[in-house]
């Protein structure tokens, strides 16, 4: 009988009413909970193994045990065989970065790699069979469907309410329950993958005599593999956007570093763990994607390996025989690249020769008389006066020297491939060569322009940096000319109006250039007594006097006490982009990024609609962000190499880097698509013109407008 406002107890619309009719729910879970702990001890051993073993396998026994040197190669080599090369690089390059920012990052960085492998495995273990199950039983996807539904509906920190339960807390049941989540997407997208082959191809394969094992792995699973890879790629984000979670469970990982940032409102360590975190994301993402283009390393080992007994089948497969992707009619609708004129083969010769004269100043003295800028970070280089050192030298160019070495390749390389007529990658061309000696140019500019430390004034700019800044003048004068004459033109016929993009993001990058040239360059945190030449000399003098007998020895000790006491540094040293205390180059940031927007107007049609006009403006512009980028690149990298603890680069260094990119990419928009001049083949059936030869009809791309057709 229900309660009424005459009972002695609440009303039945009175919210206390509740309480008197409970559903023990809770109670029967911690009962289930108990008594499974309790009897069921082995089964939950069971299932904690795998993960147990895969974590201390994968994670303890490898990638913490062996030097974090092998784990970027090791990944170098996972990236190029299932993607390419590019890929590659970009993972090796982001491992590097996260391993620079300290050896905790490194440590966290490793085992954030395998705690997401492991979940990944299981997940690919248990998503993709239930995939397929789903995909060919009707009756097993009505049973998932409902519970994949539950499982994407339920929030996260649901998941780690029964693993905590049974497994406690630690990075077994974290592993468990990132797999959960990321589970559901593998399995629907496999189901898809299943049901998206066509059912024509699927009963062919059945009316020529395939058991259905054979349908399934020779048509339905190779046809699904994009919608399966697509899944893993899937799972494997959703793992990543757990890491913090897991971190609540002490899974460790970057996620843990995030979460301690937050906790202790620490910035710089959230800064660098978020680094840590966005590159590692996005070279796992990288690496599972699946894009549509050449095949990875691995896939044409592959074919390689299966085509051993008849290397014959190779000459139909494009990866291999280029030729065999396109008959006679496509050769003649692609064309041919038209070859270089005498006065272009003699621009792309001098700017080679420009190339081999930067690489020859590499090795020269780049310092003399003392180091450079390697003084403002290390105390010790005071001691190094009078001396002198290479570019390769960390007291030399250091940094500079090597970034201006690789664009010399780059740009000897890329002279040798056009000269050869082997030249098939996009940049191996005039705008790539001329982008690439404008930033040689910019960086040896900022090594030579570089303010050196006042605590070595002996210190002058070596030969060997002059000899690098010439070549890589004539690079630039050399290859800019042949941009003035070479048979280049627009893939499609650009439109006749000012483009936006460009000058947005060139104005962008000039606003950030003024901010760069406000902000910190260097960071001295030093403390502890500076001696300056300035403060010796004075110390100098008073002993001198002491010991000629101009002052008593006592007076003396004290005047020198006096002096130290002067030279201790207490506080810490700020220096922006212009203080003429700092090496300067906050200035030149803003003198080329107002340079670099101007040449990002001119690509956007600000200054005329000019089809080379516009492609040597984005060009410019692309190599002036380059060479930004470069030259603050060169000057971090060089403190990175030599500084003393607690002597940094500042934000401002950042802000340059970013201004490079900008303008890189406010150029590359327009100067991407631009191609050598094509040459066209007429070819009637059987290969020849009716008059018995082929004809052939060239484009001329003209100066400022458009392509014209001469037969």
């Amino acid at each position: 009988m229900f309660p009424t406002q005459t009972d002695a107890g609440p009303g039945l619309t009175d919210a206390e009413v509740l309480d008197e009719y409970l559903i023990p729910f809770g109670s029967w879970i911690e009962e289930t909970v108990n008594w499974t702990t309790l009897n069921l001890e082995g089964v939950l051993d069971g299932i904690a193994w795998p993960f147990e073993f895969l974590l201390e396998n994968i994670v303890d026994n490898f990638l913490l045990s062996i030097s974090w040197l092998y784990v970027v190669v090791i990944m170098f080599g996972i990236a190029w065989l299932v993607r390419n090369l590019t890929v590659a690089v970009g993972t090796a390059v982001g491992l590097v970065l996260c391993g620079l920012l300290g050896q905790e990052f490194w440590i966290q960085t490793a085992r954030t790699i395998g705690f997401i492998l492991v979940a990944v495995i299981v997940c690919i273990i248990i998503g993709i069979p239930l995939g397929i199950l789903s995909g060919r039983f009707e009756s097993v996807w009505k049973v998932m469907r409902p519970t994949l539904d539950a499982m994407q509906v339920i929030h996260a920190f649901v998941y780690l309410l029964p693993f905590v339960y049974f497994w406690g807390v630690g990075r077994v049941s974290a592993t468990m329950a990132t797999m959960v989540f990321a589970l559901p997407p593998l399995i629907r997208l496999t189901n898809l993958g299943i049901r998206g082959v066509p059912e024509d191809v699927v009963e062919a394969s059945r009316a020529y005599g395939a058991n259905e094992l054979r349908v399934l792995r020779d048509v339905q699973l190779p046809l699904a593999r994009p919608a399966i890879m697509t899944g893993i790629n899937q799972t494997l984000l959703l793992a990543f956007s757990m890491l913090g979670i897991a971190a609540i469970l002490g899974a460790g990982g970057l996620g843990a570093l995030l979460f301690r940032a937050l906790g202790q409102q620490d910035v710089n360590l959230a800064a660098a763990a978020g680094l840590s975190f966005f590159l590692l994301a996005v070279i796992l993402d990288r690496i599972s994607q699946t894009e549509a283009g050449s095949k990875s390393l691995f896939t044409r080992m592959s074919t390689a390996w299966k085509a051993r007994k008849e290397p014959e089948q190779l000459l139909i497969d494009p990866d291999f025989n280029p030729a065999a992707s396109r008959d006679d009619h496509e050769v003649s609708a692609e064309g041919d690249e038209a070859p270089l004129s005498s006065g272009e083969r003699g621009r792309v010769v001098v700017t080679l020769a420009g190339a081999v004269i930067m690489l020859l100043g590499i090795p020269m003295t780049w310092a003399a008389g003392g180091p450079g800028l390697s003084a403002y970070g290390r105390r010790d280089d005071v001691e190094l006066t009078g001396q002198s050192f290479s570019g390769l030298a960390a007291e030399g160019g250091s940094w500079f020297s090597f970034i201006i070495g690789f664009l010399a390749i780059f740009i000897g390389v890329a002279c040798l491939a056009v000269l050869s007529g082997r030249g098939k990658a996009r940049w191996f061309s005039a705008d790539g060569i001329t982008f690439g000696s404008i930033a040689a140019l910019l960086t040896s500019f900022g090594y030579v322009i570089a303010r050196p430390s006042a605590f070595t004034p002996d210190y002058s700019v070596g030969t060997g940096a002059w000899v690098s800044f010439v070549g890589a003048v004539v690079a630039v004068v050399a290859s800019l000319s042949w941009m003035a004459v070479g048979a280049y033109g627009p893939h499609r016929p650009l439109r006749r109006r000012v483009a936006g993009g460009p000058i947005v993001l060139g104005v962008i990058a000039a606003l950030m250039a003024v901010v760069s040239i406000f902000s910190m360059w260097h960071l001295d945190e030093r403390g502890g007594v500076v001696m300056t030449p300035e403060i010796q000399a004075e110390m100098d003098a008073v002993k001198a006097a002491a010991k000629a007998g101009e002052i008593d020895p006592g007076v003396a000790a004290t005047e020198i006490q006096v002096i130290r006491a002067r030279a201790k540094q207490d506080e810490r040293i700020i220096i922006d982009g212009s203080d003429p205390a700092g090496v300067g180059l906050g200035t030149w940031t803003l003198v080329f990024g107002l340079a670099g927007t101007v040449g990002a107007a001119v690509a956007a049609g600000a200054a005329g609609f000019g089809d080379r006009r516009r492609w040597i403006g984005g060009t410019v512009a692309m190599g002036l962000g380059l060479g930004i980028a470069g030259f603050s690149l060169g000057f971090v990298a060089t403190l990175v190499r030599v500084a003393d603890q607690n002597y940094y680069s500042g934000v401002g260094a950042m802000f340059a880097m970013f201004v490079g990119s900008l303008l890189f990419a406010a150029g590359s928009g327009l100067v991407k698509g631009f191609e050598r001049a094509k040459i066209y083949r007429d070819i009637s059936v059987g290969g020849e013109t009716p008059g018995g030869s082929e004809s052939e009809a060239a484009v001329a791309v003209d100066d400022e407008e458009k392509a014209t057709v001469s037969s």
